[in-house]
């Protein structure tokens, strides 16, 4: 779930954060620059994808056990 979040966050913060400087400031008169946060926005994105893929990695010699039922419940993936 958090790599959702900040997946979203890389992609629509940039432009949230100009909406919410342009409300304070009440600079309704100029115009969006849609290139400049577009470029932020991608910079971002990859910033995230770079973050999110050395974090969440699992070691490849590592044993995968699958979801299984045990005693009635329900035993999630493991990776050990």
């Amino acid at each position: 779930m958090i790599k959702k979040i900040i997946l979203l966050l890389a992609i629509v913060g940039p432009f949230g954060l100009y909406f919410f400087y342009s409300w304070l400031k009440k600079l309704e008169k100029k115009k969006i620059p849609v290139v400049k946060l577009s470029i932020a926005s991608l910079i971002l994105l990859v910033i995230a994808l770079g973050a999110l893929r050395f974090y969440g990695g699992f070691d490849p010699d590592s044993k995968y056990s699958p979801a299984k039922y045990e005693d009635g419940e329900l035993k999630p993936a493991e990776n050990y």
